[in-house]
């Protein structure tokens, strides 16, 4: 598997977990108590909870579940994957295709919670080489890719 494929394949995941991880937390919004509402209190009649109906969605809560402990797992290989992958460009010469990768492609998860790209010094830890060296084999690919 390329690096290309396993990028495609972690972004696909990624927003099937956000669907399902959605899906998931407006179904406990169905299905959970909610504060009395005394605006809202019939006196006489009103209807009836449908066990049955909650029943049903308990289940498809429990489906929801497995299905995002899934996915969770898969992106977690494609990660393992991923890294190991770049070891190998940058075990077999192939450097400057890992640094273009990790520099446009490659995201992390900063402490505030949002994504931005891996600093320079980050990407040359992860190839094993320094920081001037993965910026410039990034400017000469960048150069490359404007002549073709």
């Amino acid at each position: 598997m390329t690096l290309e494929t396993i990028y495609k394949e972690l972004e696909k995941l990624e927003n099937d977990l956000e669907y399902y991880e959605n899906r998931l937390e407006a179904l406990k919004l169905l299905v959970y108590p909610r504060a009395t509402q005394f605006d809202k209190i019939m006196v006489d009649g009103g209807k009836h909870i449908d066990n049955l109906f909650k029943y049903v969605e308990l289940e498809n809560k429990e489906q929801l579940e497995a299905t995002i402990i899934y996915i969770k797992s898969k992106i977690n290989d494609l990660n393992i994957l991923k890294d190991k992958e770049i070891e190998r460009l940058a075990k077999y010469g192939e450097t400057t295709k890992a640094v273009v990768f990790l520099r446009e492609r490659d995201f992390i998860i900063d402490n505030n919670g949002k994504k931005r790209h891996l600093y320079w010094q980050e990407i040359a830890d992860k190839v094993y080489c320094s920081e001037k060296s993965a910026r410039n084999w990034y400017k000469l690919a960048i150069e490359e890719r404007k002549r073709h």
